[in-house]
């Protein structure tokens, strides 16, 4: 009676409770390392909501290549002069608008270099164009260059390019093509002049002027 009352003190009984969770946690031990680790974290599925597609451009890329290849072979100052002349001679306009050679030289210039941007940003010309184009036609409102106006340029940038595209395969898609790409400069400057129209703004005027952009005013 002493010797089992002495062992019992010695190893006091476990309740079957805590033995059930002591044999659990060794189970616990003895699992893989691997197993131990924090779970991975879950894949994120892709949104529900579909991506809004990207604007097309004006036009194909067939297009776009004939219009690069017709421009690569333009004399670049023949053609500013030459859209110059149609457009007074279109227009209507009076020549003494053009002050004096140093004027009718830089428009040439903006002539020229407006086409060229166009053809280098064919594929996004809204995004590449626009500042510029907003500028340009609502800073000639004050010289009393409207919308009419704007559409006669854009005739004259077709038929001057009409006269230095030769014959072959490719000469209707390359006269569609400048159809297009004209069609655009004198819609979009035709929209910048009628709301410069009804704007007290004259920003891009003094812009036209002195060459500076609004910011170095600031």
């Amino acid at each position: 009676m002493f010797q089992d009352e002495r062992i019992s003190r010695t190893f006091p009984t476990i309740p079957p409770l805590q033995l059930q969770l002591d044999q659990n946690c060794m189970s616990v031990s003895n699992t893989s390392a691997h197993q131990l680790f924090a779970p991975r974290p879950l894949r994120r599925c892709r949104s529900a909501s579909p991506v809004p597609p990207l604007r097309p451009p004006i036009m194909s890329t067939e297009r776009q290549n004939l219009l690069k290849k017709s421009w690569s072979r333009i004399p670049r100052q023949q053609f500013g002069k030459s859209v110059l002349q149609a457009f007074i001679q279109s227009s209507g306009i009076d020549r003494s608008l053009f002050v004096d050679t140093d004027t009718e030289q830089r428009h040439i210039k903006h002539f020229i270099d407006l086409v060229h941007s166009c053809i280098e940003n064919l594929s996004d010309l809204e995004t590449a164009l626009k500042p510029w184009l907003d500028t340009i036609g609502r800073g000639h409102v004050g010289f009393k260059i409207t919308a009419k106006h704007w559409e006669k340029f854009g005739e004259s940038v077709l038929s001057t390019m009409s006269e230095w595209i030769g014959p072959g395969r490719n000469h209707k898609e390359t006269i569609k093509a400048w159809m297009v790409l004209s069609s655009f400069l004198a819609d979009r400057l035709s929209a910048a002049s009628r709301i410069a129209a009804h704007s007290p703004m004259l920003t891009p005027r003094v812009q036209l002027l002195t060459g500076k952009s609004q910011f170095e005013w600031n």
